[in-house]
């Protein structure tokens, strides 16, 4: 169960990046930033208090704090990674650190898997390598400079965080945790927007997208906390990581991109892996 709502975290995440790419095609990724954290954190409050919950500790408030303010950051490291560097290198890079880091700490930590299920994470990781490889063949001759190498590090460590810190919360906490992590991160990219763009939210054309990309966002941050605090964590991480199928998908679907056979080949790797991680 941990690893198929994992597996629909990531899908659903996949397709707020998305809508967020797209509306950052209509105006400044700040400002579309901006909106997409407002939205999922108005998100956020709306299912805390209809999702069940009983106890609200300190380490859940602090804990969703932690994971607000690393995921703004891991955010912002990996688009400007993504800017200055090789889609082929900057997002495998990034995507397979963010998920195998929490995994090797929660595995180092006690964290038990049975060979079959280590099998079927290994698989995945291989998975996620293959969904996050881009369709453009120019790629191949763009280089990445040591600036965007490290950003990609910066991000999936950032990610990783995220990802350790949400499993620090309790499920007795229900969601709020995320409603304490939007609580942080939304006065952050704000402020940064005001700066940066002197307005805070993006225009019009942008808005109805960055609000879907907010809202789904945080559908996808609940189910992946949900994994989480099931686990094991590391087959959550693991799995969560695989966003570019459905950003993939959509992309061939509505605007007519390639859908690569490594997107496919990659796909695949996930449905054989989900059985073996169940076992």
């Amino acid at each position: 169960m941990t690893a198929l709502l994992a597996l629909i975290s990531g899908l659903v995440i996949g397709g707020s990046d998305y809508a967020g790419g797209l509306a950052t095609r209509r105006d400044n990724e700040l400002s579309v930033t901006a909106l997409v954290q407002l939205a999922s954190g108005l998100t956020a409050l709306v299912v805390a208090f209809v999702y069940p919950w009983t106890a609200i500790t300190t380490t859940d408030l602090v804990a969703g704090a932690i994971a607000g303010v690393s995921g703004v950051f891991s955010f912002v490291a990996f688009y400007r990674a993504l800017s200055t560097g090789a889609m082929g290198v900057v997002a495998p890079l990034t995507a397979v650190i963010g998920a195998v880091v929490p995994a090797g700490i929660s595995i180092a930590g006690g964290e038990r898997l049975s060979t079959v299920a280590t099998i079927g994470l290994v698989i995945a990781v291989v998975g996620i390598l293959l969904v996050s490889r881009p369709t453009d063949d120019s790629d191949r001759t763009t280089t990445t400079p040591p600036s965007a190498l490290i950003l990609s590090v910066v991000a999936g460590l950032g990610f990783s965080l995220f990802f350790l810190a949400l499993a620090r919360t309790s499920s007795d906490a229900g969601v709020w945790p995320l409603v304490s992590a939007r609580a942080v991160s939304v006065p952050i990219v704000f402020a940064a927007s005001v700066v940066v763009n002197k307005r805070v939210l993006p225009l019009a054309p942008a808005r109805r997208l960055a609000i879907i990309g907010g809202i789904n966002e945080m559908l996808a941050n609940v189910m992946i906390l949900v994994a989480i605090q099931r686990g094991p964590v590391a087959i959550a991480t693991v799995f969560g990581a695989f966003y570019p199928i459905s950003t993939a998908a959509l992309a061939y679907m509505f605007l007519g991109e390639r859908l690569g056979r490594t997107h496919i080949a990659g796909a695949a790797l996930a449905v054989c892996a989900l059985p073996l991680v169940a076992l």
